[in-house]
């Protein structure tokens, strides 16, 4: 699974497949530069 289908999870109705996702996502962050391009919609997610 790519990182926009990664990303897309992140608003799954269930919450335990949304917050293992974002763990995915957090530790990948840790790993490479690959997230970078989602910064605008990750900071969208906050508001």
């Amino acid at each position: 699974m790519d990182i926009s289908e990664k990303f897309e999870l992140l608003f799954n109705k269930n919450n335990n497949i949304a917050c293992k996702t974002m763990l995915e996502l957090s530790e990948e962050s840790d790993r490479s530069d690959s997230l970078y391009p989602y910064m605008d919609r990750m900071g969208a997610m906050l508001l």
